[in-house]
């Protein structure tokens, strides 16, 4: 079967933009989101093997807990650095039109 995560090509990052945290902003989203897209197909993949019954259950439960704090610490550390550059274009966009924040 197909690896179907990754069927598109993500953009090249060697043009680096005058604000790279805004206007990779789409791709990073997408990045975050096949990323987490692979870790649920790995807990997939994970609940069938253990379904096969050859494996050590106990085992198996460690392996989806190290699999599951992989997960939930690499969206804590790169959701958190997200936040920070949206709380920064909110700032940024949040006056009138014409004035320019820093």
């Amino acid at each position: 079967m197909a690896d179907t995560d990754f069927t598109s090509t993500p953009k090249d990052f060697s043009s680096t933009p005058k604000d790279p945290g805004s206007a990779y902003k789409p791709l990073v989203y997408d990045l975050l989101n096949r990323l987490n897209a692979s870790f649920a197909r790995v807990h997939r993949n994970m609940a069938l093997l253990e379904k096969a019954g050859i494996f050590d259950p106990l085992m198996m439960q460690v392996l989806n807990r190290q699999s599951e704090k992989l997960r939930a610490g690499a969206n804590y550390h790169l959701l958190g650095t997200l936040r920070g550059i949206e709380e920064r274009d909110r700032e940024r966009f949040s006056g009138p039109p014409n004035e320019q924040n820093p």
